[in-house]
């Protein structure tokens, strides 16, 4: 396999920048974690908890969470990274808690996510490393120069939510608006590595619930990910 230089973000190259309901920043050649999490992951009644504990953990830093982005603007860079921390933390926890259909548990659809993940891997992209969640998604990846982020995303997710929709004879929206984070030095690369490696283990998933790829090792096997079943839980 072809060796790859990894790029983490250069704050003196062009960024290109867009926005949904959040915003996306979109640097060629620099490394980026992404995470994709299915429509039905985080219920109203989880995303309420959650905006309420962010709410709790801004008052007791003496900020009013009414407008969030303008008050995060004026935080001390100590304060900002640890709130950012924080949101960062309990928004991936809440995924690990498996909401929703789950649908990506099963074997099938798990690796029909990952090889379109893969599919242009070497060729418009490169893929570090990616794990498949009962309910979501992280990659680290880089895209190659005349290809941005953005696009590819919207690709992925149209592609695999048309099939998966297929395979389940229904219609209607599969993901959530995808969130992505450039890698800002090689401390997080790391950092970001190991998260990905270890997020089925840490989620306590079981053995077979997840499916993990590794750029030089290929997919690592089931038995490997994860608590074993109970005889009585197999299926």
């Amino acid at each position: 396999m072809e060796e790859v230089i990894w790029n983490c973000f250069d704050p003196d190259a062009e960024v290109g920048v867009s926005s949904r309901n959040r915003p996306h920043w979109d640097q060629r050649g620099a490394v980026t974690f992404v995470t994709f999490r299915l429509f039905d992951s985080l219920p109203g009644e989880v995303l309420q908890r959650w905006r309420r504990e962010l709410a709790e953990w801004l008052a007791k830093q003496g900020y009013d969470d009414s407008d969030v982005n303008a008050v995060e603007s004026k935080m001390p860079k100590r304060i900002r990274n640890a709130y950012q921390k924080f949101l960062r933390q309990r928004w991936n926890e809440n995924l690990d808690d498996c909401h929703g259909s789950c649908l990506l548990k099963r074997p099938g659809f798990a690796i029909l996510v990952a090889e379109s993940l893969r599919k242009f891997d070497g060729e418009r992209y490169d893929v570090d490393r990616l794990v498949i969640m009962p309910n979501h998604v992280h990659l680290l990846v880089q895209m190659r120069p005349d290809w941005e982020l953005t696009g590819q995303c919207e690709s992925w997710l149209r592609y695999t939510g048309r099939q998966l929709n297929e395979a389940l004879g229904r219609r209607g929206p599969m993901w959530s608006e995808p969130f992505d984070h450039v890698v800002r030095n090689s401390d997080q690369f790391e950092y970001l590595r190991q998260y990905i490696a270890e997020n089925p283990a840490k989620a306590r998933l079981h053995q077979g619930d997840a499916l993990l790829w590794i750029r030089g090792q290929g997919y690592i096997l089931p038995e490997r990910l994860g608590r074993p079943r109970n005889e009585s839980e197999k299926t």
